[in-house]
């Protein structure tokens, strides 16, 4: 029948795009899962022939599918995060889409707001070294607008082309957090299981570092990736870089021969000169490399 082929049809504004409205429209594509036609348009008279309003109108009502945030009225979060389009579409299908409330509220939290806030006016991240500024996946969607000497790429054409790119950059944080679940309850598992939690033994490469730093004991972390070993550092809770054991000194940077040499661990590979994670060819060299830097680590204090 005619109808089952219908684009559903989306008004957003024209002019230069923003991650808040190409978000928008790819979250609502994904929940829809089906054709969508997209109106790039200020035009009211238009409006009142669209299924969806994304970030015009200046309604916010999910039960008519209008979804604004320049209104006055307007969502606030707990944390002081107002709500963008993209945080309120996000809102409305988030869950629906990920079939979990747990990877939706990971998603909301790890890049919805983030969008919100930056298309809200907030800064949430603070400068540390002047004249450099960190680059988001905001700004390269931002940098999708055509430039005026671009004669040949339409404002249409490209934020289409977004809207494409944001929906595969999605799917692939979803998948993504859904492991990390599946990563965590395995984890759990083997944490509980382990006698010397000070080193963890995985036989997969799982999404292990932020999940093993909320537990006090472990050092160091033992997981496969691509056929090599590796002997990892665990790092501070809530830190990003400094550990809370490394390797010993001597060994920085070294390789092969070297390596083999000072360790006495016949299948080394390799320890990174900043001392945080080593490899070998097998389990057992990795787990001699830990429990050396384990016993340096004791007769050091």
């Amino acid at each position: 029948m005619w109808f089952l082929n219908k684009k559903i049809k989306v008004a957003v504004h024209d002019g230069h795009f923003h991650a808040d409205d190409v978000f928008a429209v790819a979250i609502l594509s994904l929940y829809l899962n089906k054709p969508i036609k997209i109106f790039r348009t200020r035009d009211e008279q238009i409006y009142k022939q669209m299924d969806y309003l994304l970030d015009v109108g200046r309604q916010y009502d999910p039960i008519s599918c209008k979804f604004d945030h320049h209104q006055d009225s307007v969502p606030l979060r707990e944390n002081g995060v107002p709500y963008a389009t993209c945080g309120l579409v996000w809102k409305e299908f988030g869950e629906k889409i990920c079939g979990s409330n747990d990877v939706a509220g990971m998603i909301e939290t790890k890049i919805i707001q983030t969008i919100d806030a930056n298309d809200s006016g907030i800064d949430i991240h603070k400068k540390v070294i002047d004249n450099i500024e960190p680059y988001y996946f905001i700004d390269y969607v931002f940098s999708l607008n055509p430039s005026w000497n671009e004669k040949e790429l339409t404002y249409q054409a490209a934020f289409e082309g977004a809207v494409e790119l944001v929906k595969k950059m999605l799917k692939r944080e979803i998948k993504k957090t859904h492991d990390y679940f599946f990563d965590k309850n395995e984890i759990d598992k083997i944490y509980k299981n382990t006698s010397d939690k000070r080193i963890i033994i995985f036989d997969f490469a799982y999404a292990w570092k932020k999940i093993i730093s909320d537990y006090p004991e472990p050092l160091i972390v033992i997981r496969p990736v691509e056929n090599v070993w590796w002997s990892s550092c665990v790092l501070e809770k809530d830190n990003k870089f400094k550990n809370r054991i490394n390797f010993p000194q001597g060994w920085s940077a070294k390789t092969g021969a070297d390596l083999i040499r000072l360790t006495g661990v016949d299948d080394a590979i390799f320890c990174h000169k900043n001392l945080f994670m080593c490899a070998a060819k097998t389990k057992e060299g990795a787990i001699k490399l830990a429990e050396l830097a384990l016993k340096e680590a004791e007769n050091n204090k």
